[in-house]
């Protein structure tokens, strides 16, 4: 008769209660200070954003006072625009940072259509003033020497919002080899007017700067929207970050979820390093976006802002639940194995002489010891039966030194499991595996030093 027997004890129904009740509440306990740090990061970025802008926007305007009178009247009312859609651009940023709600999402991706809705308007806008330009200017044009003033000033004009492009755009970023192109068109009227073929430079100069004032307003539009979506992915980045770092220490709880004061869950414990690596790709992620050598793409960015901060807020949920888990599930091995040596000690002359964890890991198999005065010994041990399967294997390990009886062995385990589903544990019917007890079990000391199992990692 082996003196191996194996029980296998079913997730039992505190537990699986305990498991489905979120533990995001401890996660999120600090929300509201985070949401303010994220808020206060949020409109410190705005003010160096559109502080920028405001740069840039001046030294435009500054350009715009040399430009022709038709020219700079336009160019006036563009930069009003451009102001007004800077204002509300910053002000919906500042309403929605550090907002996790769905409804932020759907708040971006209107301000983001928005946008778009106002580049069309714009370009139509400017499209109809320039051709109002044009129109105004042949009806100026009368004799050769007046074509030529004319001629020259679309020029001047041209290679003004040439370099203002050239000096405060990252022209090459969205639209590469687009400003060399349209020099090219620019001195192709140079050369024009210096042959005395003014009408030909006139048509030229004005075509090339109904080009740059679109590219213009196309790129300065882009580098907003990047710079946007960029303050947004930073913030909800150190969102994530801050709950990370917040959610490394939670309260520990008991069988009936109650806060063990003397006791905390380490989260990065309890997963076998899950929280530290979505650590490490969370800072991967803010080292990503602070990039400046290789900035990322507006859709890159929308891609962290729209699926990947997200994901990384949902991961935590489930790390940290998964945390709480695994330590009720140790907990659970613990409070079986107690419940078996009372009944062992209750059934026999046996008494608990001592207990250990596998590896010394709480995450591993918990081991209590019986002797008898005879120098028997039991060896209870609790294992986790899966990969959080909530389910353990029960194991009662019987060293006689002397010969038990076949009955007593099976009725001790019979007993065993009526105990245990007595206790309310829904424990199943004792087999028997072959085969005699390994003689390493017997010494808890050899198993306190053994390398962890921990099945459930």
């Amino acid at each position: 008769m082996s003196g191996r027997k194996r029980i296998q004890v079913d997730e039992s129904a505190w537990y699986r209660q305990q498991r489905e009740l979120s533990r995001y509440k401890d996660v999120v306990r600090n929300l509201p200070a985070m949401i303010d740090q994220v808020r206060r990061q949020t409109h410190a970025d705005l003010e160096q954003v559109f502080g920028v802008i405001e740069d840039r926007q001046r030294s435009v305007e500054q350009v715009v006072e040399g430009l022709s009178e038709q020219t700079r009247r336009l160019e006036t009312e563009t930069q009003q625009r451009l102001r007004a859609q800077a204002r509300r651009m910053a002000e919906d940023l500042r309403a929605t940072a550090g907002e996790l709600r769905k409804e932020t999402r759907e708040q971006l991706a209107e301000q983001e259509h928005r946008l778009q809705s106002e580049i069309a308007a714009e370009r139509q806008q400017r499209r109809e003033d320039i051709r109002r330009i044009t129109t105004e200017l042949g009806e100026l044009v009368q004799d050769r020497e007046r074509a030529a003033v004319v001629a020259r000033q679309a020029l001047s004009d041209a290679r003004a919002m040439h370099g203002v492009i050239r000096d405060t755009l990252p022209h090459e970023r969205y639209a590469p080899g687009r400003l060399a192109g349209l020099e090219v068109t620019l001195d192709r009227a140079q050369h024009n007017i210096a042959q005395g073929r003014f009408d030909a430079a006139l048509a030229t100069a004005q075509g090339a700067y109904q080009e740059l004032s679109e590219l213009h307003l196309d790129l300065e539009h882009r580098e907003r929207e990047r710079q946007a979506l960029r303050v947004q992915a930073r913030g909800q980045l150190l969102l994530a970050h801050l709950l990370i770092e917040d959610s490394a220490r939670q309260y520990a709880r008991d069988e009936k979820g109650e806060v063990l004061e003397e006791f905390d869950l380490d989260v990065d414990y309890w997963t076998r390093g899950d929280l530290a690596a979505l650590r490490e790709e969370t800072e991967a992620l803010q080292r990503r976006v602070e990039d400046e050598q290789r900035p990322p793409a507006p859709d890159e960015l929308r891609d962290i802002l729209e699926h990947r901060a997200p994901a990384l807020r949902e991961r935590l949920e489930q790390t940290v639940r998964q945390a709480g888990a695994r330590q009720l599930a140790s907990q659970q091995r613990v409070n079986l194995a107690e419940a078996v040596v009372r009944t062992l000690e209750g059934m026999t002359g046996y008494e608990l002489d001592a207990t250990t964890y596998a590896g010394d890991d709480q995450r591993d198999a918990f081991f209590a010891r019986l002797m008898h005065g005879n120098r028997n010994a039991i060896v209870v041990e609790v294992a986790p039966a899966g990969a959080d399967s909530g389910a353990s294997v029960l194991r009662v390990l019987s060293y006689d030194h002397d010969t038990a009886a076949r009955t007593e062995l099976e009725e001790r385990g019979v007993e065993l499991t009526r105990a245990l589903q007595e206790h309310g544990f829904p424990a199943a019917e004792p087999r028997e595996e072959p085969g005699s007890p390994d003689p390493v079990y017997a010494d808890l000391a050899s198993l306190r030093e053994l390398p962890s199992r921990a099945a459930e990692g």
